[in-house]
């Protein structure tokens, strides 16, 4: 994933690899991670991370990565959906994700999906050339 898609990702190839047993166990204890399967391989992830978020109320959409022969599938939009539904049933009322701002597929699926650019940006972490655009998803109370 990182190495076909690191502008997808905050950490580098490098880094995640740099990563010992433990760190990826605490990775997986504090946040949900989806896994999409089609015909029995694992063709994408994305991650609901409450752990990183400031305010109570807030998750992020954060790893979110579909390989190139399963893009236009659905599996990007299922992804999305899980996180979103872990978001909801724990409570938070919103999402918030970033994103290469020259990813229009991308950017073009969260808009589908219901998020809207919150007009925020950063520099992308790796790159200080490269912008991220926030976005968000407001989720309805019950």
């Amino acid at each position: 994933m990182l190495q076909e898609s690191p502008s997808a990702f905050g950490s580098t190839q490098a880094e995640a690899a740099a990563y010992d047993e433990a760190t990826w166990r605490q990775r997986l204890t504090d946040n949900a991670v989806f896994v999409a399967d089609l015909a029995g391989a694992h063709v994408g992830s994305a991650t609901c991370a409450d752990s990183w978020a400031t305010n109570l109320t807030e998750a992020y959409l954060v790893g979110m990565w579909v390989s190139p022969p399963a893009r236009g599938s659905g599996a990007a939009q299922a992804l999305v959906g899980a996180v979103v539904a872990q978001a909801r049933a724990a409570g938070k009322r919103r999402i918030i994700l970033d994103v290469v701002d020259s990813n229009q597929v991308a950017r073009a699926l969260y808009e589908r999906c219901g998020f809207v650019a919150t007009g925020r940006t950063s520099p992308y972490p790796h790159d200080d050339a490269v912008t991220e655009l926030e976005m968000a998803l407001v989720l309805p109370s019950r």
